[in-house]
């Protein structure tokens, strides 16, 4: 029978990381989930991550017993990401600061915070939310490619930096998810007619990652939609 686990959730308050911390939690496993506002499902920990306060509360929560995971899901983006709305020149620069702050620089700092309770896991992983940016140059977005970007290069380094502890890191990038903001756009025609993966899918490939011995580290997982049937 498979041992309980303890996984930190971050993000758990809505979207993926509320899907994840619910399936993790149905599945009998101890689920801290991370965010500013009320956490769906698990234990709750109020942290706002771009805070050092926030950080030493994950690890407060998460106290001295081994941590088997951290899975890091919550983002930001800009306003009207994703749709004609969005505009980079009119992107106040606090608000660049605040979507890399939050996509890139907290994960690396959490991973930090926790590679000593991951450490003392059999099989320790970390889980880095990315997305499919294909093809090149089809997303504006500024501030929101970039940290995506950029967590294929921090996850490489924190997996050699993290070795040592027989940490791994692993980057799911998705393309669009059905969550309920997703569904809402494509109904509302925000977005175009598509098929998004559904969060099932989501929550079984981070199981995937998680069944898989101290040995084996999956770099990357590329989650790429089934496009509309074409019409006949």
């Amino acid at each position: 029978m498979e041992r309980t686990k303890t996984i930190v959730v971050v993000g758990g308050s809505r979207g993926i990381g509320a899907a994840v911390a619910a399936h993790l939690e149905w599945q009998g496993h101890r689920v801290l989930a991370v965010s500013r506002g009320r956490a769906a499902a698990g234990e709750w920990v109020a942290a706002d991550l771009l805070e050092d306060a926030g950080l030493e509360a994950v690890v407060r929560a998460v106290g001295e017993g081994p941590l088997d995971a951290l899975l890091y899901l919550g983002g930001a983006w800009e306003h009207g990401a994703f749709t004609a709305d969005y505009d980079f020149m009119a992107s106040p620069r606090e608000e660049t600061r605040k979507v890399i702050g939050i996509n890139l620089v907290a994960p690396i700092l959490l991973a930090q915070a926790l590679a000593p309770a991951l450490s003392r896991a059999p099989a320790p992983r970390v889980v880095l939310l990315g997305a499919w940016l294909d093809p090149p140059g089809a997303y504006p977005e500024v501030a929101n490619a970039a940290s995506k970007a950029g967590l294929h290069g921090a996850a490489r380094a924190l997996d050699a930096s993290l070795a040592r502890f027989g940490i791994g890191v692993t980057v799911i990038d998705p393309a669009n998810v059905a969550t309920d903001e997703v569904e809402a756009d494509i109904a509302e025609g925000r977005f175009g007619a598509q098929r998004p993966i559904p969060l099932a899918d989501v929550c079984r490939s981070i199981d995937f990652v998680l069944s898989l011995s101290a040995d084996t580290v999956p770099a990357r997982l590329v989650l790429a939609q089934q496009q509309p049937a074409a019409r006949a």
